[in-house]
C-alpha cells in the first residue's frame, strides 16, 4: 500500500520526531536498564565502550549512592525512572535542542557501597570521578584505530566489548569529554530526601577547572540552596545542596555559558549522527517517504516549523506511560498524535 502523500516539510518533521524518540530511549537505557556502575575505590573495572562514548557530550555526571538507586531492586529502578523522567522533561524545551551524538545534560553513574553498613563518601566519589574522566580521555584515542568495515557501518554488527547499543566508530571524532563534565558533579546519597524535581541533591565542584571559560560560582544557585538537617556545620565551599530541578537548571546555564564562550569548539551543525534509529541514512528514509527536496543535512533542529499553538512536549515512550500508570495518572497523549491525525485527514 503506497504511503500517503506528504510534503517535504512533513517528512522532515517526522524524521526529527523519530530521532527525538530514539534519543530519549537511549537515555532511558543508560539511566535505567544499564547505568554505569563503578566501585567506591580504585582501580576502576573494565567497562564496555558504549559507556565511554555516553560520557561524552554531557555537562555533568549524576552519582547515585546507596541501595535506593543501585541495580538490583524494583525500588531502585523506580527511583532511576523518576530521575530521568524529571530531567528529560526539564531539559527538552522544544525541537531546537541538540540531540545528535548523545548530547544531554547528564550521565547517571551508580557507585557501589564499600559494605552493607557503609556508603561512599563525597571525597570517594570525587576520586572515582577524576579517575573515570582520565579513563575516558585515554580511551577515546583508541576509537581512531578502530577500522570500520562497510558491513559494520551499515548493519551495526554486535561486538560484546562495544555494549548492547554499540558505538559510533565511524563518527567517533564528534564525541568529546566536556570540561564542565570534569568540573562539576551531582551526588544523590541515601540521606537525600524528596523525589522527582524536588529530589534533594548535592552539587560538588571537583577542583578541575581546565578548559572552562571561568571558575564555577555557586552565587546564582544560592537562593535555591536547601538546609541539610543531618550535617550541622558543613562549611564545604565546594558543595551546595539544592533540588534536582535547581541543580539541572544551574548546569544548563553553565553549559550555555561555555558554548557561547567557545564557539570554535562546536561541531559543524550540518553533520548528523548516522547511528540514530534506523540503519538507513536520513536521506534514504526520506526518499522512501517520497521526499523530493535537496540533500538532507543538519541541524535537525530546523526540520520542524511549529504551527500556531502546537505543543513542544518531549517524545512519549512506554517508560513514561508506565510511570504515569504506576502513580495513578492517565496515559499521556503523544503530542504528535494530533499532528498525525491532521496528516491522515489531509491525505484522505
Amino acid at each position: 500500500m503506497p504511503l500517503p502523500k506528504r510534503s517535504n516539510e512533513e517528512i522532515l518533521r517526522n524524521l526529527r520526531y523519530s530521532r527525538e524518540y530514539h534519543h530519549r530511549r537511549c537515555r532511558e537505557y543508560f539511566f535505567i536498564t544499564n547505568p554505569l556502575t563503578l566501585p567506591s575505590t580504585l582501580p576502576l573495572p573494565a567497562v564496555t565502550l558504549d559507556h565511554i562514548q555516553d560520557s561524552c557530550n554531557k555537562s555533568a555526571a549524576i552519582y547515585c549512592l546507596g541501595t535506593n538507586f543501585c541495580l538490583g531492586t524494583n525500588f531502585s529502578e523506580s527511583n532511576r525512572i523518576t530521575i530521568i523522567n524529571s530531567i528529560y522533561q526539564q531539559w527538552f524545551r522544544g525541537h531546537d535542542v541538540d540531540i545528535e551524538f548523545g548530547h544531554f545534560v547528564a550521565k547517571l553513574i551508580s557507585i557501589e557501597s564499600p559494605s552493607s553498613e557503609q556508603e561512599a563518601t563525597i571525597q570517594d566519589v570525587i576520586k572515582v570521578h577524576k579517575a573515570w574522566c582520565e579513563h575516558v580521555t585515554s580511551t577515546l584515542p583508541l576509537f581512531f584505530n578502530e577500522e570500520v568495515t562497510a558491513a559494520e557501518a551499515r548493519y551495526r554488527i554486535y561486538r560484546p566489548e562495544h555494549g548492547v547499543l554499540g558505538i559510533n566508530k565511524e563518527q567517533h571524532m564528534y564525541y568529546k569529554l566536556q570540561p564542565l563534565f570534569r568540573a562539576l558533579i551531582i551526588i544523590i546519597d541515601s540521606r537525600c530526601i524528596g523525589e522527582g524535581p524536588a529530589q534533594v541533591v548535592h552539587l560538588v565542584r571537583t577542583g578541575d577547572t581546565s578548559g572552562l571559560s571561568a571558575p564555577i560560582s555557586f552565587d546564582s544557585i544560592r537562593p535555591e540552596i536547601v538546609q541539610e538537617p543531618y550535617e550541622e556545620g558543613n562549611n564545604d565551599v565546594n558543595m551546595v545542596t539544592a533540588t534536582l530541578s535547581a541543580a539541572i537548571e544551574f548546569v544548563m546555564a553553565l553549559e550555555t555559558r561555555e558554548r557561547i564562550s567557545f564557539p570554535e569548539n562546536q561541531r559543524d551543525p550540518r553533520v548528523l549522527d548516522r547511528r540514530m534509529g534506523s540503519t538507513k541514512s536520513p536521506m534514504e528514509m526520506a526518499r522512501y517517504q517520497n521526499y523530493t527536496g535537496p540533500e538532507i543535512q543538519g541541524p535537525s533542529t530546523c526540520w520542524i516549523k511549529l504551527m500556531e499553538g502546537e505543543d513542544m512536549s518531549p517524545p512519549v515512550t512506554h517508560i513514561v506511560q508506565n510511570a504515569r500508570i504506576g502513580v495513578g495518572l492517565p496515559l499521556m497523549q503523544n503530542p504528535r498524535t494530533a499532528y498525525q491525525r491532521m496528516l491522515a485527514k489531509r491525505s484522505s
